[in-house]
């Protein structure tokens, strides 16, 4: 509210300032243009005196005749009109203008006498015209900023300010209650995305304890499970130490029957631990390749470009395809990420296209290339490449990302080209 106090403080300010401004201005300009007709006024009476004191003519005719040639000379400093008024020597007449535009000379003949007086009319009226539209045009303004102003406060400001808190509520407090929904076409939208996230985050969270209790129950089941398999395997490696058994067919067979029981539990533990990806659902909707295209670009180009990363995505024609476009994005980010991550820094480019049976979008980087004996292993849960050295990771990003295609029925597919030295994964999607 300071704020708005001190914007509409500043505004009147400078209006009233540029008021007071342009009426000194226009009044000095009033008085000089006063001065220089006055001096014009003086000349043409001058002349009107000697003219008559030689001449005795009738004075209307001779400032008609006069008045084309005195336009020509002095131009716009000539009287707006000029009238003669006789005046009788013996006459009592006393004459005066009461208006400030109009100026009261008298003309003599040669013996001295007043023969009468001219009425030299100038019309100024114009000025106070431009004075009435500046000021006018000046006010209007004044209202119009104030009326911005006023609107801006309290349509946006003041709700942005009741919404800014809210997301770092929301972190702190997940079961936060909902914004209130709105019709502000400024923030309604906003509201409506943050109570999406909201929903998003609540739904994660109970995924999460869900999952946490899960762990907790596989954890304590595998220390139980594996602690009778290991404690065998241990007491028959005692028994071949001490020459116990002779028959070491038997004792093998026993010690892999243990094992297998390891293996299975193992297996268990992989399950459970991508069951949250396999219970991805997407959201499935219409929607033009490029606004896909776009979505990545805004993402990563401002962050290729401070990586010094040449960086390309390029969409051929412009295809409504339906699928789930945050679920590509989520696999295209994937993809670049770990072309950053494992890339030389070279160059990455990023190809949508449509194609006669579906849709594909291809990510390629320069970098070491995998050997093709482990291309089949790519996108196994924990899998990690030998170009993954020194390099931090989980071995579980191609494996979702698997999971998420196959979800709305896509796929990926990886291969290397030698050629250009470049790893190329390909997003195909039958939309």
């Amino acid at each position: 509210m300071n704020v708005m106090f001190r914007s509409l403080a500043f505004i009147t300010a400078v209006v009233i300032a540029v008021l007071i401004a342009f009426n000194i201005w226009l009044s000095k300009t009033i008085s000089s243009r006063s001065d220089e007709r006055n001096i014009t006024i003086n000349s043409i009476n001058l002349e009107l005196s000697e003219i008559l004191s030689e001449h005795p003519e009738d004075p209307s005719e001779l400032i008609s005749e006069k008045l084309p040639e005195w336009r020509r000379i002095y131009g716009a400093n000539v009287p707006d009109k000029i009238e003669f008024i006789p005046i009788k020597s013996d006459a009592k007449q006393f004459i005066s203008s009461s208006d400030s535009d109009t100026s009261v000379c008298t003309v003599r003949n040669g013996n001295d006498e007043i023969l009468g007086v001219v009425l030299y009319t100038c019309k100024n009226s114009y000025y106070l015209k431009i004075r009435i539209v500046f000021c006018c045009v000046i006010i209007a303004f004044w209202m119009l900023s104030c009326g911005v102003l006023l609107y801006i406060h309290f349509r946006i400001i003041a709700p942005f300010k009741k919404l800014a808190d809210y997301p770092a509520h929301i972190a702190k407090i997940p079961t936060a209650e909902k914004l209130p929904e709105s019709r502000n076409k400024y923030f309604g939208k906003f509201i409506w995305g943050m109570n999406m996230l909201t929903d998003v985050l609540q739904t994660e969270r109970r995924q999460n304890e869900k999952l946490e209790y899960q762990r907790q129950t596989l954890i304590a089941s595998i220390a139980h499970g594996v602690k009778t398999p290991v404690t065998n395997i241990s007491l028959y490696a005692d028994a071949i130490e001490t020459g116990l058994y002779s028959n070491h067919v038997d004792i093998a067979q026993k010690i892999r029957n243990n094992t297998k029981k390891i293996e299975a539990l193992t297996a268990e533990l992989i399950g459970t631990a991508s069951e949250s990806v396999n219970a991805y659902i997407p959201e499935i909707s219409k929607f033009y390749l490029r606004e896909l295209c776009e979505l990545t670009l805004s993402e990563y180009a401002g962050r290729m470009k401070i990586s010094m990363i040449p960086f390309d995505v390029s969409c051929t024609g412009d295809p409504m395809i339906e699928s789930d476009k945050y679920g590509l994005f989520r696999i295209i980010s994937q993809l670049i990420e770990n072309a950053v991550k494992y890339g030389n820094g070279q160059g990455i480019s990023v190809a949508m296209r449509r194609q006669d049976d579906g849709t594909s979008i291809s990510v390629r980087n320069k970098g070491q290339l995998l050997p093709e004996s482990e291309l089949p292993f790519v996108f196994g849960s924990f899998w990690r490449g030998s170009n993954s050295r020194n390099t931090e990771g989980s071995g579980i990003g191609l494996f979702i990302s698997q999971k998420i295609a196959a979800a709305f029925g896509g796929s990926v597919y990886v291969r290397r080209l030698p050629e250009t030295e470049e790893m190329e994964f390909t997003i195909f999607i039958n939309a």
